[in-house]
């Protein structure tokens, strides 16, 4: 209904014992750009940093969503890899997939960690999912910074060797910085 009166109710959320809903609360948050959500956002943040969630599950994830959509966080993004990017149109998906390699090394290079990487298809102005290489791993998060960062890129740089490629194909990885991990208290 996008009734923005819901906010404080969507605040308290914030605090739910369950992860999906705390996440889906601050989605809502952002979409409904409620005034006075960015210090409860950061709080939730780092409330989910404080509880060992992987920086990759989906409520972390959402919650770095909401923070960015509010404008109370922004994503690092190096000059190589914001010059590959390629609109095209309204649900733009990213990067085509031919510059992966390139965009995984630049990311790394700047100290930027990828978490995952969705790949996309656009035929005729539609845009699908598209299966890539399938790799499962997962990342020591009580490592040092530098260490995941390297992890992070041997991981993915083996993903972009098995990518599916074409020149409708396109990548969209999603990256964090040491911010991110380790933020201001």
């Amino acid at each position: 209904m996008a009734d923005p009166r819901c906010g404080p109710a969507l605040i308290g959320l914030l605090n739910s014992d369950n992860p999906t809903v705390r996440e889906w609360a601050a989605m809502a948050l952002a979409s409904l750009e409620i005034d006075g959500a960015v210090e409860p956002l950061r709080r939730a943040y780092r409330a989910c940093l404080d509880r060992a969630t992987p920086p990759d599950w989906t409520e972390p994830d959402g919650i770095r969503w909401a923070l960015t959509e509010l404008g109370a966080r922004s994503p690092v993004v190096p000059s190589l890899t914001a010059r590959l990017r390629t609109d095209t149109g309204v649900d733009s998906p990213g990067w085509p997939s031919a510059h992966f390699t390139a965009i995984i090394n630049d990311l790394a290079d700047h100290s930027q960690l990828i978490l995952y990487s969705q790949f996309w298809q656009v035929d005729a102005g539609r845009t699908y999912g598209v299966s890539g290489a399938g790799l499962d791993w997962q990342l020591d998060w009580s490592a040092p910074w530098e260490h995941l960062v390297e992890e992070s890129r041997t991981w993915s740089l083996l993903e972009a060797s098995e990518a599916p490629t074409g020149n409708n194909i396109f990548v969209a990885p999603t990256w964090i910085d040491r911010t991110d991990l380790y933020p201001e208290r």
